[in-house]
């Protein structure tokens, strides 16, 4: 099953980006931000992959006060 994770607003909720992993390991972005919190996560994280990334933003979320992983989608 994909991983979606959905970025959005912490003020109103809406949509600013997005990042999937395909079950065949295909990853797709769109908008900026998912992929700005996937290098972070990297950075912080080094050694790891950019799917163990985009699978521990969907299963830990993630803020930076204006931005977040939207958690009613899990």
């Amino acid at each position: 099953m994909a991983v979606v994770v959905n970025i959005v607003s912490v003020l109103d909720g809406r949509l600013v980006s997005r990042v999937t992993l395909a079950d065949n390991d295909t990853i797709t972005y769109i908008g900026d931000a998912a992929h700005s919190a996937v290098r972070r996560w990297l950075l912080a994280n080094r050694g790891r992959s950019e799917a163990d990334a985009i699978k521990a933003l969907a299963r830990d979320g993630w803020s930076n006060g204006y931005l977040m992983v939207d958690r009613e989608e899990q």
